[in-house]
């Protein structure tokens, strides 16, 4: 045993790459995998999810949201869960692959890059992994998106809407307005590295771009999510700035600022947008909190004309304390977390502060997801990763993973709680409406479970109806790293049914007694 402890790997020492963090690295097909319990036949579609996967051993100064995208692919139909993993093969995981060693340094700064590949486009695709218009897209903010294989995951092209808008970036987490059948897109740094140009567009489903829009950042801001209403997009900057001397001298994109607010830029979806007083028609206002982390949005709304509510998850310091700040301090352990409503008022001046949020989930939250029929308008149900109150031993916080789910209802205040295990943590929960035409939050909730002590995972179903005991749990063999974001796309979007997994033809008994293909 002490010969081994001796051996060294090439691989870093990080927290995000030991224990039930350890790299994947697996591409492959399952059929058929084991089930305990019984899906719902009315379940049927695919689970996408993508993670954060390095293949080969990253640079020294690695950090959590680097890793190459992989995708799983989840097919169920009549109960049965067929399974695929692949890697996105991204322009920078194809020369690295070739290479088969690390040619890119830190994250999104190309001066810490080897020479030979400063001019690729240096994205992961490992963010998330939405279908529209007819592409599966791995998506990275830092650039546009991979156009995967639905059925294969084959990676066929980068920039499947082919450079209608001249941007530089796309953000990870593109909304769909379900009434106006639109995805509404925005990009960061749009221009170039530490830029503060933004846009904001839309997508038909023919893939055309429409209601191309051009702004300025307050400053060059971390803005990793957005909300939509029917006519407003809300963009959700975090304080982290970007700094091209920093990235020039060798160190981090991305350096968290105690001095800077949560921001919320608030952007007209259209020219069509029927303004509040006041407001003049290429406006764009920009208003802002106290200094946290806003990470993850739910949905929005509209209320009286000028009134914009919407809903996020919320860290009280930095969360990613990877990008610390430039006097290298690190947040609390007992950092808050928390699950939110914010209110804007339109009427008010650009540089205006929101009052204080109304807390909604007073327990370390993340992750949260909506009846997605419902974007845009003001919904009922919200699901979350949470730390349940009741198995908390007091010690454990945001950063040390999420134990369990949440079924929180708007309209009612009750919060009903699914607890995962012990030693088990919950991944983003994905919902899944029971039928087309089913009441708001009537379905399924999927999501991905960490057996720690097991060291594998499970995909664990929950009807809406009996939440907090589970209909099925589909076993996985292994352990697979945590997903970033996932999302269900039913079968009829897909098209023809296709298996994940091989196809066996069909045979016949031949007069000989051994079975023959059939014709």
């Amino acid at each position: 045993m002490t010969a081994i402890t001796e051996l060294k790997s090439k691989w870093p020492q990080a927290l995000d790459l030991t224990g039930s963090d350890k790299p994947c690295r697996f591409e492959g097909e399952l059929a058929d995998l084991v089930v305990l319990g019984s899906p719902p036949k009315e379940i049927d579609g695919t689970f996408y999810r993508v993670m954060c996967d390095p293949f080969v051993p990253p640079d020294s100064n690695n950090v959590p949201i680097d890793g190459d995208g992989n995708v799983s692919a989840f097919r169920i139909r009549n109960g049965q869960v067929d399974m695929k993993m692949r890697y996105v093969e991204t322009e920078r995981y194809k020369l690295e692959y070739r290479a088969k060693k690390n040619l890119f340094g830190l994250y999104r700064n190309p001066f810490t890059h080897h020479p030979c590949v400063r001019a690729a486009v240096d994205s992961t695709a490992n963010t998330n992994i939405v279908f529209w218009a007819n592409h599966l897209l791995a998506l990275k903010e830092v650039a546009l998106p991979y156009s995967l294989d639905p059925n294969s995951l084959e990676t066929l092209r980068y920039d499947p809407f082919g450079g209608q808008i001249k941007s530089k970036t796309f953000t990870a987490h593109p909304k769909v307005d379900p009434f106006s059948e639109e995805l509404v897109v925005f990009g960061y740094e749009a221009k170039g590295l530490a830029t503060k140009d933004i846009v904001v567009y839309s997508l038909g489903k023919d893939g055309k771009t429409r209601d191309e829009r051009w702004i300025e950042s307050p400053w060059c801001a971390f803005i990793h999510d957005c909300v939509i209403t029917p006519n407003w997009i809300i963009l959700v900057l975090w304080p982290f700035e970007a700094d091209i001397d920093r990235m020039k001298a060798g160190k981090h994109h991305w350096a968290w600022s105690y001095d800077r607010p949560a921001t919320f830029v608030v952007v007209p979806r259209r020219k069509t947008t029927v303004l509040p007083n006041g407001w003049k028609e290429e406006e764009h206002r920009v208003y802002s909190w106290k200094n946290c982390m806003p990470i993850h949005t739910a949905g929005a709304w509209e209320e009286k004309d000028h009134i914009l509510y919407f809903e996020s998850s919320r860290v009280h310091d930095n969360a990613f304390p990877f990008f610390p700040p430039p006097d290298g301090r690190m947040p609390a352990p007992d950092t808050k977390a928390d699950y939110v409503r914010w209110e804007i008022d339109l009427k008010k001046k650009t540089g205006s502060t929101v009052p204080d949020p109304l807390v909604i989930l007073d327990v370390p939250s993340e992750f949260p997801r909506i009846d997605e029929r419902f974007m845009t308008q003001r919904y009922d149900y919200v699901w979350l990763n949470v730390f349940i109150p009741e198995k908390s031993d007091g010690g454990k916080n945001i950063f040390h993973g999420l134990n369990g789910l949440a079924m929180h209802n708007n309209k009612t205040g009750q919060t009903r709680y699914y607890y995962a295990g012990d030693d088990s943590v919950v991944q983003e929960p994905i919902f899944i409406p029971r039928s087309k035409g089913a009441p708001e939050g009537d379905g399924w909730i999927i999501s991905m479970v960490e057996r720690r002590g097991e060291n594998r995972n499970d995909l664990v179903v929950l009807d809406t109806k009996e939440f907090e005991k589970p209909v099925a749990f589909i076993q996985l063999p292994f352990h697979v790293k945590a997903q970033v974001h996932g999302n269900w796309v039913d079968a009829e979007s897909l098209g023809t049914w296709r298996s994940l997994t091989k196809e066996i033809p069909d045979f016949v008994i031949s007069g000989r007694g051994a079975l023959e293909p059939s014709i």
